[in-house]
């Protein structure tokens, strides 16, 4: 299992390159000292009385938790909280009207169901109870949208907003009646680091969230740099921290195909799995060097942030994590860990 304790002397001089250096446009740098605590989550293993091989994703509406299945010839699983039961398997896999290939949960308001087959760029809503009654549901709505998607969406009022994978703006917005697209917004970010189309593309590889209100986080995999937009994309506060490193990409050329490789002495992990936590933003934190014999995928830490960019606490988990979810009404933390076998933690915040 990978750590994330480094000798005094080390970590000061990683603050130090916070002020020296490459620097990003816009930036405020930070570090682990600029949060307001730090506190140690003691995880509890969930057993349920049906095996869950490889879960991909997670959400919890209630006393329901949902499991995606990538591997599985149905898609979504649906387990009781409370009892510790399967309740049942939904969405075949296939091409069908009512099929996915590679679904997502989506975040909603507790009543619905959204999920987005990143395969087909579909987006499927259910109405929850039914979801749960009928082994085979039908969507209350399914929106096809105009343009390809990658990672993850969000709706945010009468919008779906996606990862657009696109050299000029991060995210496509559209419209959740029609698909049709409506916008493209948020810029990458502005470095003294020159990049290609296809190094930027590589080096600013990010996931999102929204706090479904008035902010949509940012946060990047290559780089420990976290940003808040409003909700038109307009840039609120971009912080850089706590250990202050950059990506580095080579393009590289084969005939046509133009693609780009990191630097493997300098690359390091960064921000993973953001989840809206209610007045929180909460994200998976690594800083691992990928090329790290003891290197793995799970992280340690999940830290807290304001949605105006606030730093606010650090948890430590005693069984790290590959995703997660949060029930921020009952202050749970849901997530995914492959330590040493794939399995589910509770922990309670």
């Amino acid at each position: 299992m990978k750590t994330h304790s480094l000798p005094i002397v080390c970590v000061a001089l990683l603050f130090a390159s916070c002020s020296q250096g490459n620097k990003y446009k816009d930036a405020e740098n930070f570090d682990f000292n600029t949060f307001k605590s730090e506190k140690s989550l003691t995880g509890k293993t969930l057993e349920f009385d049906s095996l869950i091989m490889r879960p991909g994703d997670i959400q919890v509406y209630d006393s329901l938790l949902v499991v995606i299945e990538p591997r599985s010839e149905k898609k979504v699983h649906l387990f009781n909280l409370n009892t510790h039961k399967k309740i049942g398997s939904r969405i075949m896999s296939g091409q069908g009207p009512k099929d996915m290939i590679q679904p997502k949960l989506m975040a909603t308001d507790g009543k619905t169901i959204l999920l987005f087959d990143m395969a087909t760029f579909c987006i499927f809503r259910y109405d929850i109870r039914s979801f749960i009654a009928n082994e085979d549901p039908e969507p209350m709505q399914r929106v096809k949208l105009e343009k390809p998607i990658f990672i993850n969406a969000e709706q945010i009022g009468n919008q779906f907003i996606g990862y657009s994978y696109n050299v000029n703006h991060q995210l496509y917005a559209f419209d959740s009646t029609t698909g049709k697209k409506v916008n493209e917004m948020i810029d990458y970010p502005s470095s003294d680091i020159p990049y290609t189309d296809a190094e930027k593309l590589d080096a600013y590889y990010m996931n999102f969230v929204s706090n479904k209100k008035d902010r949509i986080a940012i946060s990047y995999s290559m780089t420990d740099l976290i940003e808040f937009y409003d909700i038109d994309g307009n840039l609120q506060k971009r912080l850089h921290g706590p250990e202050c490193f950059f990506a580095y990409f080579t393009e590289f050329r084969d005939e046509k195909v133009v693609t780009s490789s990191p630097d493997k002495e300098r690359t390091r992990d960064a921000y993973f799995s953001p989840c809206n936590a209610g007045d929180r933003l909460f994200v998976l934190y690594d800083g691992g060097y990928v090329n790290d014999p003891n290197h793995d995928s799970t992280c340690e830490r999940i830290l807290s942030f304001s949605w105006d960019g606030v730093p606010d606490v650090v948890y430590t988990l005693d069984d790290p994590l590959l995703s997660f979810t949060v029930d921020y009404k009952q202050r749970k933390i849901y997530g995914v860990s492959d330590t040493p076998e794939y399995h589910l933690v509770e922990y309670s915040y």
